[in-house]
């Protein structure tokens, strides 16, 4: 399938970015299915899951200040759409999970904007590539 099109700007890419770290945060899941619980399943899985969270990287950016304004996304609309949704759903775990545990602390408020972006991002970039995967999802 085509790589994409599709370019996101520096807020929408700040909320991917706060998402993907999120993620690679569980990479020690990876150890553990390998050595721990030997279910190779999840080890590939997340394999496969870290494997996209790179390949967006390599978009985006891997240092946490990035001074372009705009962002070409390069994935095959395929890779990049479940990329996204799985974001998307992680930030809505997230989010929902804080609930009213929420605290006024200004870190937490920043880490919390960025995952709203990072949501806003996922679902605007849903609604384009549905579009540029021909309405299919």
């Amino acid at each position: 399938m085509p790589a994409t099109t599709i370019t996101i700007n520096r807020e929408q890419r700040d909320g991917l970015y706060e998402l993907i770290r999120n993620h690679l945060g569980s990479v020690g899941d990876l150890w553990d299915a390998l050595e721990e619980t030997r279910d190779y399943a999840k080890a590939e899985q997340l394999g496969n899951e870290f494997t996209e969270d790179f390949r967006l990287l390599a978009d985006i950016g891997w240092a946490e200040e990035e001074g372009r304004e705009s962002f070409e996304l390069t994935m095959p609309v395929h890779d990049l759409m479940e990329l996204v949704k799985r974001l998307h759903d992680e930030a809505e775990q997230v989010l929902v999970g804080k609930g009213t545990e929420r605290q006024s602390r200004e870190a937490e408020r920043a880490t919390e904007g960025r995952y709203l972006h990072g949501l806003d991002a996922c679902e605007e970039l849903l609604l384009r590539l549905d579009e540029a995967d021909g309405g299919s999802a």
